[in-house]
């Protein structure tokens, strides 16, 4: 009877096991709690995409909770954004016509600096970039503002995750 005790007790004993080192919610503090974001500045010509950017970004880090999006009076960092690139290129062509893309990637790249609230000196610079594939069907402005917003997604969980996460 000891025996089949033991042989039941050993699973349950090697899954809590399993579970001890798991942690809920981020585990490493970024030395930060409320972060102030500018609204981007642009290099590319690509109309409303500072705004699309900025506000993404922003979402991101609401989604995300371990930072809080607070104005400029109570922030402790300021993030400061420049969108550098923006770019799309065709992973498939149609059939009839090798020049009619039917499938394309875009990427926004850009380049952030975090800066402690009353200090000159950045905190941290850094790069990120977000990409989306969508298809492109006979109206390419329409199709375009589809993949716009998931390609500044990306790109938002990109610079939360460097800036929020341990890993």
């Amino acid at each position: 009877m000891k025996n089949r005790l033991h042989v039941l007790m050993l699973p349950w004993l090697l899954a809590c096991a399993g579970c001890a080192s798991y942690h809920a919610g981020a585990i490493h503090d970024p030395g930060f709690k409320t972060i102030f974001i500018e609204n981007f500045k642009s290099d590319v010509d690509e109309p409303q995409l500072e705004n699309l950017v900025s506000t993404t970004v922003i979402q991101q880090f609401q989604r995300d909770g371990t930072i809080q999006v607070t104005d400029l009076e109570k922030a402790d960092v300021i993030l400061k954004g420049h969108i550098t690139s923006f770019e799309m290129t065709p992973i498939r062509v149609s059939r009839e016509n090798e020049l009619t893309p039917t499938e394309v990637s875009m990427t926004i790249g850009v380049s952030y600096t975090l800066t402690k609230k009353g200090e000159s000196k950045p905190y941290t610079e850094s790069k990120a970039q977000g990409s989306a594939s969508f298809f492109i069907g006979n109206d390419l402005q329409s199709d375009k503002r589809q993949g716009v917003p998931l390609a500044a997604a990306k790109l938002g969980q990109h610079i939360v995750s460097a800036l929020a996460d341990a890993w």
